[in-house]
């Protein structure tokens, strides 16, 4: 079976990857799996419970469970690979999204506890997170940099047989004649070759395809699914920047700059979703905040802002300050997507005389340390299946340094307010309630600029069996494909 993706491929390796691709969920598990309306499903681990007061979960593994070395994963393995997850290759902050764990052990071969400082009714979005994956802590330990491209040891259906940038080759562990043997994954950064895909015979899945490349292709032998991908990109400014945008009235007046759904039709035709929220369409979440909580500013008052802060428009139509124009180098991604996004962004905001120069950066290594630079601006998108907790290591001020994405080092005491409340929520009511203050909060004070979302697309041949994609999950689970030859 082969699969077309639309990235290069970053090492199978869930700690130290800059990115979580398809391979990964074929050759590792997570404790749980997300399913149909976010409930909890078994992964790694068979059955789970709560103590009454919410703060201790133990979880019990599935019996007799091996990694593809042939190593036991036991309670000590899970236990090895979760605490590499949170504290990483030596880092002083865990990472964002364990903040409520204080900690985790095992209590025999087969049962993990976890204890929180708080009940923490979201525990399973960590749980299935796919960067909480569980590794051989001890192979990764022992290969160390080359982990993940010349070995993966997981416990997932698929064990890594070959691994490049543009292809990534895995075995099935077991022999089931009712199972695709092989998958392969070929990558297409290029709109033109996952078209060209689409006409190969031996293709089983092509992603990030537009509906109407299907029609050249011969409609027949595709089908075609699409849904809100949990994924958003946004517009991030250096709080320490010489133009002023700690200052919440200028982020403010460049927000209402902003065209939503001329970026959408630009980057993605009518394929996505310019909501003014840090929560795209596709979460749960969204349902419970309304865009008009928190109008934007109008055109005029935020030009009048610009003047106030100092921002003169000169001759050439470029706002300046003390003789510099407001100009700002803007870190952004290499891709088709980023490049139509970037020139359409670029022309709403030099139409009143804000520049932007953009710095393309190869996926995602590359893009990534560039981010780390702390430049004056970044144009970026994150991928999760959860969106606040997502939104919260890219935006909360703890997250400013190491263990954290919010690399425009934005500081907003009242931000982090409610991302505290909304991780303290005792029932799912209030949970709601207190996403609709995280959204309404984030959208006053603005600590990155939310864009849009676009769609996940996928063609699948109607040869395969068992590629069914969750909403809200980033990739199908590999477990029951088949794709059948002839």
């Amino acid at each position: 079976m082969e699969e077309i993706f639309e990235y290069g491929f970053t090492k199978l390796d869930p700690i130290g990857g800059d990115h979580i691709d398809p391979p990964g969920v074929a050759v590792y598990e997570s404790l749980l799996n997300k399913g149909p309306e976010g409930v909890a499903q078994a992964g790694l681990a068979s059955e789970w419970s709560t103590s009454t007061d919410g703060c201790v979960w133990r979880l019990r593994l599935r019996e007799g469970a091996l990694f593809h070395s042939g190593d036991v994963c036991d309670a000590n393995a899970v236990v090895a690979a979760l605490e590499r997850c949170r504290w990483g290759d030596g880092r002083a902050r865990q990472l964002w999204y364990w903040d409520p764990v204080d900690t985790v052990r095992s209590l025999d071969d087969e049962t993990i506890e976890i204890r929180l400082h708080y009940p923490y009714l979201r525990l399973p979005t960590l749980l299935w997170g796919t960067h909480t994956a569980i590794a051989n802590d001890a192979r990764r330990s022992a290969l160390k940099d080359r982990y993940g491209v010349e070995s993966a040891d997981g416990t997932g259906p698929y064990r890594l047989a070959s691994f490049r940038t543009d292809e990534v080759v895995a075995e099935r562990v077991r022999s089931r004649s009712d199972r695709s043997q092989v998958v392969t994954w070929r990558s297409a950064p290029n709109e033109e070759d996952r078209q060209a895909a689409l006409r190969r015979v031996d293709v089983a899945v092509v992603r990030a395809v537009r509906p109407e490349w299907l029609a050249d292709a011969g409609a027949a032998r595709w089908s075609y699914w699409e849904q809100d991908e949990i994924s958003q990109f946004y517009l991030a400014l250096n709080f320490d920047g010489p133009f002023g945008v700690a200052n919440v009235d200028v982020r403010r007046a460049i927000d209402a700059f902003i065209d939503r759904e001329a970026l959408v039709e630009a980057a993605f035709g009518d394929l996505g979703d310019g909501r003014r929220s840090p929560v795209p369409v596709g979460d749960p979440f969204a349902s419970s905040y309304g865009p008009e909580t928190v109008a934007p500013l109008s055109v005029a008052e935020a030009e009048a802002v610009l003047d106030r802060a100092g921002f003169v428009r000169g001759a050439n139509g470029a706002r300046s300050r003390d003789g510099l124009d407001f100009r700002l180098k803007c870190v952004t991604q290499e891709s088709p997507a980023f490049r139509r996004l970037a020139a359409e962004l670029g022309r709403q905001l030099a139409a009143v005389g804000v520049l932007l120069e953009f710095d393309y950066h190869e996926p995602f290594e590359d893009f990534y340390r560039a981010c780390e630079a702390r430049p004056p601006a970044i144009l970026s998108k994150w991928l999760w299946q959860d969106a606040i907790e997502a939104v919260m290591g890219f935006s909360r001020s703890s997250c400013s340094g190491d263990g954290g994405g919010n690399w425009q080092g934005a500081i907003v005491p009242s931000v982090d307010v409610a991302f505290d409340r909304y991780l303290q929520a005792a029932t799912s009511e209030e949970l709601a309630e207190r996403s609709a203050e995280v959204q309404a909060t984030f959208m006053r004070e603005l600590p990155y600029i939310p864009l849009c979302s676009p769609k996940e697309t996928y063609a699948v041949s109607p040869r395969v069996r068992g590629y069914t994609p969750v909403p809200g999950t980033l990739y199908p689970l590999y477990d029951g494909v088949n794709f059948a030859d002839g």
